[in-house]
């Protein structure tokens, strides 16, 4: 008796995901993907799994957007920005859809990125997106190589001193709780 197996060209994530196991998830896509790990080809990881990108020129305070058009999920990243925040836009949409796409659609402002209390989604999609950018083992040896030096280490990882900070910041806080 033969037994057919699916292909399943996407994720399939349960709606119960938390930003740690979905971004191992992602990791782990990338790996079998054999996509650059570091820094991450974020873009290769959206469109290996069947996201359409945008690059669009959107007013500054649109970072990005995730939404089902045509049935397929769109994600539009703002060209005007620098290339490590569209870099984090990416891994920020990536983390909507792992983490919500049963929701619906998302436009990120950029306040929200500022503001990690306006929505817990956005916090969410945060946090996904520094552990898919920076994983915790890599992150720790880089730091632990550049110590204190966060512009080396945003530059190690593609990604702004803020994103940086706010990963030591996470990172450090995980620790003590161990």
């Amino acid at each position: 008796m033969a037994i057919l197996k699916k292909s399943v060209t996407a994720p399939r994530p349960p709606e119960t995901y938390n930003t740690s196991t979905a971004a191992r998830d992602a990791l782990r896509l990338a790996e079998g993907r054999n996509l650059r790990m570091q820094p991450l080809d974020v873009e290769g990881l959206a469109t290996s799994i069947g996201l359409k990108i945008s690059l669009e020129s959107l007013p500054n305070e649109i970072s990005g957007y995730l939404k089902k058009k045509d049935g397929y999920w769109m994600l539009g990243v703002n060209a005007l920005h620098h290339p490590n925040r569209r870099r984090f836009t990416i891994a920020h949409e990536l983390g909507h859809y792992f983490l919500h796409r049963h929701l619906g659609n998302f436009e990120d402002k950029a306040i929200f990125r500022r503001d990690q209390q306006a929505n817990p989604r956005e916090y969410e999609a945060n946090e996904f997106a520094a552990r898919l950018l920076m994983p915790e083992d890599r992150f720790l040896m880089v730091k632990q190589e550049y110590g204190d030096n966060v512009s080396a280490i945003a530059r190690e990882f593609g990604v702004s001193e803020l994103a940086t900070q706010f990963r030591i910041d996470n990172v450090t806080r995980h620790l003590e709780i161990d």
